[in-house]
């Protein structure tokens, strides 16, 4: 098969980077396959993985964006395309006005992020794979699952690329010249979170690990996190650490900048805490993980607590945030760190989960099948306009609700100014 992959962009966030892995696998098993994106730190992963990469416009004024839709239909023309992978959900839809509407090519989407369904996506002719059980279990209901194919594909982790390493037993993951680029050379406890650092779903769960650490750093003598990752929020973290840092007078809140391998910093980690696929990579070391959601969620990932996951990924709602003497997290991070016999249990629990449920082969192979379903289905033309046009009017309707919220906010914020 001839297929197309449309990440949702080229940052280094965790659909994207399963975007790559998955592509990549499939081109493994003897497909060939084309990767679409702009400009990112995601490129070289593309590039490492010896896949050929296709250009997409630099700036999409609206989403979705007509110039998009346009290069992956001259795309699926040029390199007689078979299915079109798309992440997310505004790729899916260009690819389904750009590839499935006009020619009928085959177009699958994969949603991994958290949240319900947006009212425009495209409710037949299009499979979808989703990275979570609830979300399955309502776009079964939204859809009726006779109208088109829904499937669960839980985020992939490349084991042969993500594992335990022993000293000196891994040439590529150099502990050592990480701990030392970013002072961490002398044994201490250690925090590993990894994530892109964006308000949408991350705040959250990114400022209550640093709260918690500088909270426990007292009674834990040269406990420290350290925080991977680049973002819009990244100034913010800065000066939330350095404030701690400068109470606690040292630097217990370390702060890497984006990493494209961050394996250094899994493999220094006794205790590891993120959600979705960063979590899912941490376990992939070995290490004990604590997925931190939002509203106040926190659990660890244990035999006794996997499966309050399956619904919504590695990921949580809680009842509320609340303050850090009260954060749940806390208390979660003193028992691990303090009882390295049950981080070894975990550790090693987790560690055998992800090869046994998470690992790329395996997810590759699903893959492939579902690829050769949606080229099996034939939707007639006309059912393709048609769905087009609906499309169209739950875009007009949501894009127009879009306007009238922001429009409230901006007349409640004037009355605010006004009133002071």
């Amino acid at each position: 098969m001839r297929i197309l992959v449309c990440p949702h962009d080229m940052q280094l966030g965790g659909s994207s980077i399963n975007a790559v892995d998955l592509a990549r696998a499939v081109r493994d098993l003897g497909h060939e396959v084309w990767v679409m994106g702009r400009q990112g730190p995601l490129r070289q992963r593309v590039a490492a993985a010896g896949l050929p990469l296709l250009a997409l416009p630099e700036r999409a004024h609206v989403r979705p964006s007509p110039a998009v839709s346009r290069a992956i239909a001259a795309a699926v023309r040029r390199h007689r395309i078979d299915v079109v992978h798309t992440y997310e959900y505004w790729p899916l839809v260009e690819a389904f006005l750009g590839a499935f509407v006009p020619r009928g090519t085959p177009v699958l989407g994969t949603i991994m992020s958290m949240g319900s369904l947006p009212p425009y996506f495209p409710r037949t002719g299009v499979p979808l794979t989703l990275g979570y059980g609830d979300l399955y279990e309502e776009t079964g209901e939204v859809r009726g699952l006779e109208g088109a194919r829904v499937h669960l594909l839980e985020p992939p982790v490349d084991t042969a690329i993500d594992h335990p390493v022993a000293d000196g037993a891994d040439a590529e993951v150099d502990v050592d010249a990480f701990a030392a680029e970013h002072g961490l050379l002398k044994p201490a406890p250690t925090v590993v979170l990894v994530s892109r650092l964006a308000r949408h779903l991350k705040q959250e769960h990114l400022e209550r690990t640093v709260d918690a650490v500088a909270r426990l750093s007292p009674e834990l003598p040269g406990l420290r996190l350290v925080l991977v990752g680049g973002g819009s929020i990244e100034s913010e973290l800065q000066a939330r650490a350095a404030a701690a840092n400068a109470e606690l007078g040292r630097r217990a809140i370390v702060l890497t900048g984006e990493m494209a391998d961050p394996r250094p910093a899994y493999a220094l980690a006794d205790v590891v805490v993120g959600m979705g696929s960063s979590a899912l990579r941490g376990m992939a070391f070995g290490k004990p993980t604590v997925v931190v959601g939002e509203q106040g969620f926190s659990e660890p990932v244990t035999p006794e607590t996997i499966d309050g996951f399956d619904g919504l990924g590695f990921y949580g709602l809680g009842t509320g945030r609340m303050p850090v003497e009260q954060d749940p997290l806390v208390g979660q991070l003193t028992a691990l760190l303090g009882d390295e016999a049950e981080r070894e249990r975990i550790g090693a629990w987790s560690l055998d989960l992800v090869r046994e449920r998470f690992a790329l082969d395996s997810q590759a192979l699903r893959l492939v099948d579902w690829y050769e379903q949606a080229r099996a289905d034939h939707p007639p033309a006309r059912g393709r306009v048609g769905e087009a046009v609906r499309v169209g009017g739950r875009l007009v309707g949501f894009k127009a609700g879009q306007r009238g919220q922001a429009l409230r906010r901006r007349t409640r914020g004037g009355r605010g100014a006004s009133a002071q």
